[in-house]
């Protein structure tokens, strides 16, 4: 099985490293970013993901048109997502959907650390969306912006510090029976250093449940299983007219 992993974004943070780790044999790992549309190395901003989702959905697309079986979009902010699977008839999944049902089923509550407290909200608001929000203890957040998370301006130590301090106010002061990162780059560090627990309580790297979600999803459609419903949410819009608002724009003077 052939897969996109796609960071909504500039950066990277060995990001094909962890999902090898975790792959299936068989499954041929390709990574890319939006670097060449978005030249920022985060999202954050609500603004931020707005430019990227539409990056993102083309290049689901153009993903499908290569034979790529998925598309993983490794950001957990998921943007993209939705406009993505609505068009997509492969595959696509991301890294805060695919983690926060997976945490759901192994935990009776769980928490998410963010980066900052400018993004405790959309943890929130994807969780209520997601419908995974009713086992949601807390969201908490390590101070240090996902702008600041790559290793060229905050040493990984420092960041694996910060998160289990706070992972361990989330278990002790919020009841988590199991953390999950929200953000894909400061749980690098952790996979890193290999701290996948607390005190026995998981700490989940939602990249790694991000790529296993992915291939169980084209497994899923290897056999004739549904991977989306089309009546309601996700019916597709009509052809013609995504065609003529993904064309150029015409840039001829009017009148």
């Amino acid at each position: 099985m052939r897969i996109l992993v796609l960071n909504p974004f500039a950066g990277d943070m060995g990001e094909v490293e962890r999902c090898q780790q975790v792959a299936r044999q068989g499954s041929e790992i390709t990574f890319e970013n939006i670097a060449d549309v978005y030249p920022l190395k985060y999202v954050t901003y609500i603004y931020y993901r707005h430019r990227c989702a539409d990056a993102v959905v083309k290049r689901v697309l153009l993903a499908q048109d290569q034979g790529f079986d998925a598309v993983f979009i490794c950001c957990c902010y998921d943007p993209g997502l939705a406009e993505a699977r609505e068009l997509a008839d492969i595959p696509v999944t991301a890294a805060f959907e695919a983690s926060s049902h997976y945490v759901n089923l192994i935990a009776q509550r769980y928490s998410v650390i963010a980066t900052e407290y400018k993004t405790v909200h959309c943890y929130w608001e994807l969780a209520q969306l997601y419908g995974t929000n009713s086992k949601l203890a807390s969201v908490r957040h390590i101070g240090l912006s996902a702008r600041e998370s790559y290793p060229d301006q905050t040493r990984p130590e420092e960041v694996l510090k910060r998160t289990l301090e706070v992972a361990r106010k989330c278990v002790e002061q919020d009841g988590a029976e199991a953390i999950l990162m929200g953000c894909t780059l400061q749980s690098c560090p952790l996979t890193a250093a290999r701290k996948g627990d607390l005190m026995g309580v998981p700490i989940i790297d939602p990249v790694l449940i991000g790529l296993k979600a992915t291939e169980f999803a084209i497994e899923l459609r290897r056999v004739g299983l549904p991977i989306v419903s089309r009546f309601g949410a996700w019916q597709k819009p009509p052809t013609d007219e995504v065609a003529q608002l993904m064309a150029p724009p015409n840039l001829l003077p009017r009148g």
